[in-house]
């Protein structure tokens, strides 16, 4: 189940669209944000967002759609006028919709900002730039050079590659590759990151950014994120 953020729905109409959205696809985690919600907070807990502009108040949406875009957060901003509002409509994370709209338009747009935003996977392949993670032989490949790396190590970075752009805390990442099979508490994590900085990061590459008092992200190249 995918967790959409949902910002600046408050009146009637959005109720209504939201619900529109839920009924067309159940899968879909809706889920209230204000418009002042960090783009850490957002990365860290959504794989898409939809901004309903009319209730972002007299700031405008703009702010709040760009910070989910540079969160690496696929966003659609519905807009109650034709007019971008200074949203740079160019950026591949942001969809446009004017009113009047239906939750079908709606929904295809997340979905084509969603894809446009997936790693690449082809033949269980997941591909970012010159590093290419092989999910079938357990393999790393940098600049067509095999990376060593520990099981751990490799499973770290595949669950980041993954979900790129997307903040995770320590704990997190704790929960969900160590699962219950660690020791030493969130330690063990800024431990495999380093390693792993050492053996894929170099002038030309720096996959994995620190996210100071949140945690780690993994930056997929050409996405600016």
């Amino acid at each position: 189940m995918s967790s959409i953020a949902l910002l600046g729905f408050a009146d009637s109409e959005s109720e209504r669209l939201a619900a529109g959205i839920t009924t067309l696809n159940s899968s879909l985690r809706l889920v209230k944000f204000t418009a002042d919600t960090s783009k850490e907070e957002l990365a860290s807990s959504v794989e898409g967002a939809v901004v309903w502009g009319a209730g972002t108040g007299l700031a405008g949406p703009s702010g709040i759609v760009h910070a989910a875009a540079d969160a690496g957060v696929p966003v659609v901003v519905v807009l109650p006028v034709v007019g971008l509002e200074d949203i740079n409509a160019a950026r591949e994370e942001i969809e446009v919709c004017f009113l009047p709209c239906t939750a079908e338009e709606i929904l295809l747009r997340l979905n084509i900002a969603m894809s446009i935003n997936a790693p690449t996977e082809t033949d269980n392949l997941i591909i970012h730039g010159d590093l290419a993670i092989d999910c079938d032989r357990y393999e790393v490949v940098l600049k067509g050079h095999k990376v060593d790396l520990t099981y751990k190590e490799y499973e770290l970075l595949k669950y980041l590659a993954l979900n790129p752009g997307r903040v995770f805390s320590r704990e997190s990442l704790l929960r969900s590759v160590w699962e219950y099979d660690y020791f030493g508490g969130t330690r063990t994590v800024d431990v495999h990151i380093r390693r792993l900085r050492s053996k894929i990061d170099d002038v030309s590459n720096h996959f994995i950014e620190t996210q100071w008092n949140v945690g780690y992200r993994f930056r997929s190249p050409g996405r600016g994120s």
